[in-house]
């Protein structure tokens, strides 16, 4: 059966007067300087009244203010278990669903894709020998020394363009004429500068 606020109150002042007569006891006894032959009193015995009534000097029990009716009720409920509200299983809220009519259209764009380059026109061959020559910004290279017909003609190129051109015939946009020709050796003119290129012949 759990106690209530009056018992409580009760064993505790018991309690407190208890400990005050025992050290009471012991201080008279150190006092009188009693040898330890002497016997010891016998306390009278202490008596709690259980309702807090007069038997006890301060038990008395504080007034009770009158009831209005809207007091809380406390029930009795051990101290030790879970509360009700704690007790309870909690569940997650539920996910609002969300409903897409229509139809959706998602345009992916196709990669890009990087194409090289080609050139059209392989870039001017530069040999040495004394086979080609830079004029200008342009760069010259006597290719070969041929007849046609009878008449020297020479093959060369002009900036990675391949002509094929007689003795007076200008070519590379008639900056360049071809003068002569002797053996694998050609003489051009640039403007009015003459210059000279021999093929590097392979046969």
């Amino acid at each position: 059966m759990p106690l209530t606020d009056r018992d409580r109150r009760t064993l505790i002042i018991g309690g407190g007067i208890l400990g005050v007569l025992l050290l009471g006891f012991f201080l008279f006894n150190s006092l009188a300087g009693g040898g330890g032959d002497a016997a010891l009193p016998t306390l009278p015995p202490i008596t709690v009244a259980p309702t807090g009534g007069p038997g006890v000097p301060g038990s008395e029990s504080p007034s009770v203010a009158p009831t209005t009716g809207q007091e809380p009720v406390f029930t009795g409920r051990d101290p030790f278990s879970i509360p009700p509200a704690l007790a309870q299983v909690t569940t997650s809220p539920p996910v609002p669903s969300v409903t897409v009519s229509g139809s959706v259209t998602v345009t992916i764009p196709p990669p890009t894709t990087t194409t090289p380059i080609t050139p059209t026109t392989p870039p001017p061959s530069n040999p040495g020998g004394g086979s080609s020559t830079v004029k200008g910004d342009k760069t010259v290279v006597l290719l070969d020394t041929f007849q046609q017909g009878g008449e020297p003609m020479v093959q060369v190129e002009v900036d990675g363009t391949v002509y094929n051109v007689g003795i007076g015939e200008p070519f590379g946009g008639g900056s360049f004429e071809l003068r002569s020709v002797s053996g694998d050796c050609a003489t051009f003119l640039y403007g009015d500068e003459p210059f000279t290129l021999c093929a590097n012949s392979t046969k």
